[in-house]
């Protein structure tokens, strides 16, 4: 747990001297505040402290990025029947940097599972990878699917608000997480991860706002 506070204590210094020093205006705040998050990444989806941090990247531009959140999407798969063998395969595609191939093959596994939310989220993630990240149409309509089959199915929420945070929204993926994290079940194996993200952007979310106020002229 020391490596989780000393994180975020380091992640809401490095925004607060940011603000400090009069370098964001305007809305650049949650640009910072998805930086210093998505440099967070591979430490708070694996809960390794000796990863490295890095810089805010598109999800399609970072390999080992986009490996972690494969395994964070893995660790929210709910189904144990056949579908799990297309996503074993499919995530290989995408491990290698493939998200086309990878978004083909779960296709693939949805005309013989049409009914599969695992695939459906599979392939949601796999489009966003392949759109750098972006919440793309095909890729919503994937997330929706899945959340139509299973409505408590937290996989959908957890990837809108991480597309969110990329486009500079940290509101609205705070709002999704929380949403996300209702729907966990008490031992489920990204609940703490997804936690520690969120703790960490309410402190920037909180940070920001503190700041607004400060700036604001007197009237």
């Amino acid at each position: 747990m020391t490596g989780w506070v000393s994180l975020g204590i380091l992640s809401i210094l490095s925004f607060g001297a940011l603000l400090a020093a009069g370098r964001l205006k305007g809305g650049l705040w949650q640009i910072a505040a998805a930086a210093i998050l998505l440099g967070m990444t591979g430490y708070a989806l694996q809960g390794r402290p000796s990863l490295p941090s890095s810089p805010a990247k598109s999800l399609g531009g970072s390999e080992d990025a986009a490996i972690q959140l494969v395994e964070m999407r893995a660790d929210m798969d709910q189904s144990f029947g056949g579908a799990k063998r297309w996503l074993v395969t499919a995530d290989s595609f995408a491990k290698q940097g493939d998200y086309k191939l990878s978004a083909s093959y779960i296709q693939a596994g949805l005309k013989q599972n049409p009914d599969d939310p695992d695939l459906w989220s599979a392939l949601g993630l796999q489009l966003m990878l392949a759109s750098q990240g972006q919440m793309s149409p095909p890729a919503q309509l994937a997330f929706d699917k899945a959340r139509e089959i299973r409505p408590n199915y937290p996989a959908p929420y957890y990837f809108a608000g991480l597309s969110r945070l990329f486009g500079g929204d940290l509101d609205s993926a705070i709002l999704l997480w929380e949403k996300a994290l209702t729907l966990a079940t008490p031992k489920a194996k990204w609940k703490p991860r997804l936690e520690s993200q969120l703790k960490a952007a309410k402190a920037l979310q909180v940070q920001a706002l503190d700041a607004s106020q400060v700036k604001k002229p007197n009237n």
